[in-house]
């Protein structure tokens, strides 16, 4: 009995040490935050940025849209970008989007994305950077993002794509053909390490 408390009365003794060093290493930030906090912690971390050569494709079949979620777009073996939803609006026009997945640790983090994550003067911004075009029945023509996020996810961030431009005319039929190939450039590497 008196083996069990003196366990007790140590496990109460010490979680509150252990609680207390998990905040002051960062660990507690880094569990609740993943890659947001260490992104967002200009005095600890610096941050590079860096281009991703050539072109990622992915094709959508529009006549099944959940059949699209986990397709993948990028996978370097370390980061990740897929489809997360594609979403109908009418019967011809459609909403595809993406989510990003890097890896982060005490030492830093990194995330391949379309959208470039930059510190400036107050703050941070997210703009979405990367080209983005759609191939459907043999027609190419760029098309543009319907929203970006910032590093909400712990392991990366999310962005969405018309599928249809509003500068040009396209009709998509999906009795006739139902795949659309996106394909994307310009994406940026995202690197953060400790100062």
């Amino acid at each position: 009995m008196n083996r069990k408390r003196l366990l007790l009365k140590a496990m109460l003794i010490s979680l509150p040490i252990v609680v207390f060093l998990l905040w002051i290493t960062g660990a507690m930030n880094l569990w609740f935050y993943g890659m947001g906090g260490i992104a967002n912690n200009v005095k600890d971390y610096y941050q590079e940025l860096e281009p991703v050569n050539g072109e990622y494709s992915v094709l959508i079949d529009l006549s099944d849209p959940e059949s699209n979620e986990g397709k993948v777009l990028y996978d370097d073996g370390e980061h990740q970008i897929y489809v997360s939803d594609v979403i109908t609006l009418n019967e011809a026009n459609y909403e595809v989007f993406f989510r990003t997945s890097g890896k982060y640790n005490f030492h830093g983090a990194t995330l391949v994305s379309g959208i470039e994550h930059k510190r400036v003067q107050g703050g941070f911004t997210f703009d979405f950077l990367a080209t983005a075009r759609a191939t459907y029945r043999g027609n190419t023509f760029k098309i543009y993002e319907s929203g970006t996020s910032g590093i909400n996810y712990k392991d990366g961030d999310s962005f969405g794509l018309y599928l249809i431009p509003h500068d040009r005319e396209v009709t998509i039929n999906i009795s006739e053909d139902p795949i659309i190939e996106i394909t994307l450039s310009n994406l940026i590497m995202h690197k953060w390490g400790r100062k």
